[in-house]
């Protein structure tokens, strides 16, 4: 048990981990996929999926392919996948770079919306 739980941090008011594996053992993704209201689960489960499948944990990008995450998520098809791909697309919590022939799967770049100024 000693290290595994935390411990509250009094000078940056948070949790802070007393562990070497720190930030591996689960996936951090912004307040905004829930607070954006519009989002459907399997939207909120693909951005998260992809989070946890970026390079290193960063949280920023990654490139699974489609088959990848059709068969991790049991999606069903890739009709369904590109669906709920455009759909994070057009809320901006994704950008799509497309992969060549060389290189195939395609670049999914994670990003947040930018607050509206009346907010």
């Amino acid at each position: 048990m000693n290290g595994l739980i935390p411990k509250l941090n009094q000078k940056k008011r948070g949790f802070s981990m007393n562990s070497s594996k720190q930030n591996k053992d689960f996936t951090m993704v912004p307040n905004e996929l829930f607070r954006d209201g519009s989002l459907s689960i399997k939207e909120i489960g693909l951005y998260s999926y992809l989070a946890y499948r970026s390079f290193g944990g960063n949280g920023i990008s990654c490139y699974p392919s489609q088959k990848r995450m059709i068969k991790d998520l049991k999606m069903g098809s890739r009709c369904t996948l590109r669906k709920v791909l455009n759909r994070l697309v057009e809320s901006n919590f994704l950008r799509i770079k497309k992969g060549s022939n060389y290189y195939g799967s395609s670049l999914y770049l994670l990003t947040k919306p930018k607050k509206e100024a009346s907010e």
